[in-house]
């Protein structure tokens, strides 16, 4: 008999680091697959990458009242858990309806397991813990320290590392192509900032990001020879990055939302965030990485700590260490291998093959 394996995503990035997961799935005739998903964003992914979905209004009389409506959304997705009865009930982390749909499935005799997307912090803690799925695939030791230390069973968290890494680690992308399309020179250095607004507990906050952005594009006008682009968050519109940027006279800029972040750092020659998950990939990847921060807590990531990233944690650290970024990241080099795989476990492309084994390892 066929084990019923349930996927749930709500939002399209989370569906997006499900996408390898579920190819290898539908692979197997052994697993009868059901992809169920929540929003039109997702809907749009799952019909480019040839996915067979499921809407979750199909398990509802009562229609939403928008797109991403989390008030609406546990009951349909407990009736979808009622109907298909799945033998193992896959989510991307326990945040918003997703917690009590696990812990549903705890009552209902269905094994859960939990995919991490975020790097979690104390601040996004709600999205970790408290834990009560029978398995977590971590993405490396710095997740499982951290959600050890507040309060989740170390029996729990498997070690498997990021299945959006191997993607990433596996990248061989072209900076005249990536050149041709955003319109820019590919002889000169690029040095791309990954965008972040304003996040929980107002970190980092709305001055923060001010400054940061103001900072950084006054002192691009100093490097003719690189290229300044700032790559927008999903999450925030361009024009709220924009709105910064043009108070400074004539900076070396360029403002873009380009479809594939990982493939624009993989050709960049140093990137600039707060505490984007962004910055793994950047790391994963050897590239020259400063971390701004201008609040009281720099332990976001722990990259600095680790000789693995420049930081700035005040306003007038920025210019230097923003020159160190580009005349001497070789000081990097040294550090970035061991920081990749404390963040991203072995760090050697195989994390699909572990959660995969994870997930077989679940069903028996």
């Amino acid at each position: 008999m066929k084990k019923k394996v349930l996927v749930f995503t709500y939002l399209q990035r989370h569906l997006k680091k499900m996408i390898p997961i579920i190819k290898r799935l539908k692979e197997d005739s052994k697993i009868s697959l059901v992809t169920l998903i929540m929003t039109s964003e997702e809907k749009a992914i799952a019909l480019e990458n040839e996915i067979d979905f499921v809407m979750l209004d199909e398990f509802s009389v009562v229609p939403r009242s928008m797109d991403l409506d989390f008030g609406w959304g546990l009951e349909p997705l407990i009736n979808a858990i009622d109907t298909i009865k799945p033998d193992l009930f896959m989510a991307v982390e326990v945040n918003h309806i997703l917690r009590n749909a696990v812990r549903y499935c705890f009552q209902m005799g269905v094994t859960t397991l939990v995919i991490q997307h975020g790097t979690p912090n104390k601040y996004s803690l709600h999205a970790f813990a408290p834990f009560e799925g029978d398995y977590f695939a971590a993405w490396g030791e710095h997740t499982k320290q951290f959600l050890v230390q507040h309060g989740v069973d170390p029996e729990k968290i498997f070690l498997t590392g990021g299945v959006n890494f191997d993607r990433t680690r596996n990248l061989c992308s072209s900076k005249e192509i990536i050149s041709e399309k955003l319109g820019i020179c590919s002889r000169k250095k690029w040095i791309v900032f990954t965008t972040q607004y304003v996040g929980a507990m107002n970190c980092p906050s709305l001055e923060e990001i001010t400054i940061a952005f103001t900072e950084v594009a006054k002192l691009s006008k100093l490097y003719s020879d690189c290229h300044f682009i700032f790559q927008v968050h999903p999450g925030q519109s361009m024009e709220q990055v924009s709105s910064i940027i043009k108070t400074i006279e004539e900076p070396n800029c360029i403002i873009v939302r380009y479809y594939d972040t990982e493939e624009l750092l993989s050709v960049c020659d140093g990137m600039i965030t707060f505490f984007s998950t962004t910055a793994l990939d950047c790391v994963i990847l050897e590239k020259p990485l400063l971390l701004i921060n201008l609040s009281e807590d720099r332990e976001f990531l722990p990259f600095v700590q680790m000789g693995a990233a420049f930081g700035a944690y005040e306003k007038g650290e920025i210019a230097s260490q923003l020159k160190r970024l580009i005349y001497e990241p070789d000081l990097l080099v040294a550090n970035s291998e061991k920081a990749a795989k404390y963040i991203n476990y072995l760090n050697d492309g195989r994390a699909i093959d572990r959660v995969i084994d994870l997930i077989y390892s679940s069903l028996n």
